[in-house]
């Protein structure tokens, strides 16, 4: 979830603002990342992200989060001021036991979608999550199409990052993608009508400044 904030602030007041209300400032891990930061922003306006130049480095860019991404952006000095994106993780578990189906529906009625998990980090977040669970297992966004023999993420992620308990599970039709809720939290292939907890996650918005 990206939130977009109208304020003019500088980099580092965007940054400790992010971090008090939400969690940091806006990463992009990938094209759909940065298409959805666009589609965010009002006409051609600047807005703060979370990366930033370290002096004394060879010219190497930094996220304010952890990990270094390989992309070009327009680069300003920290002191002047612009609105900024700040990212918030915000996934919710819900402690109902649905079938796969079930849970999607749920989560696209009432909120936005079955969580998908495309880094680390955000393996991390939604863990942490996971401790509060009443089932063995919670339900993901992760699919796999039968048809097309391959897993996709519902929000139309291509799965990269990938956190597979074992590389054997065999791919069968009707399965999709449960995160265990304990031990290393690793991700298993499960049949759709069997009844897990699940995580939804939030859609982006714009936000006054507060």
């Amino acid at each position: 979830l990206n939130v977009f904030l109208f304020c003019f602030i500088n980099w580092t007041e965007a940054q400790q603002r992010c971090r008090t209300h939400y969690t940091d400032l806006a990463t992009v891990t990938n094209r759909k990342d940065l298409d959805k930061l666009r589609n965010m922003q009002r006409s051609s306006m600047a807005a703060w992200i979370g990366l930033y130049y370290e002096a004394g480095t060879n010219e190497t860019f930094h996220w304010s989060l952890p990990g270094v991404e390989d992309c070009k952006w327009v680069d300003i000095k920290c002191t002047k001021k612009s609105h900024f994106l700040c990212f918030n993780n915000h996934v919710i578990l819900i402690n109902k036991n649905r079938t796969w189906e079930e849970a999607l529906y749920y989560c696209r009625h009432y909120h936005h979608d079955l969580v998908t998990i495309t880094n680390m980090d955000e393996q991390r977040w939604v863990q942490e999550k996971t401790k509060n669970a009443s089932s063995p297992f919670v339900w993901t966004g992760l699919r796999y199409t039968c048809s097309l023999g391959f897993w996709f993420w519902v929000s139309d992620e291509v799965v990269h990052y990938k956190n597979w308990a074992s590389p054997g599970q065999v791919n069968e039709c009707d399965m999709s993608g449960a995160m265990e809720t304990g031990g290393e939290h690793k991700w298993f292939k499960k049949h759709d009508e069997e009844k897990f907890n699940f995580i939804y996650q939030t859609e982006a918005e714009e936000k006054p400044c507060r």
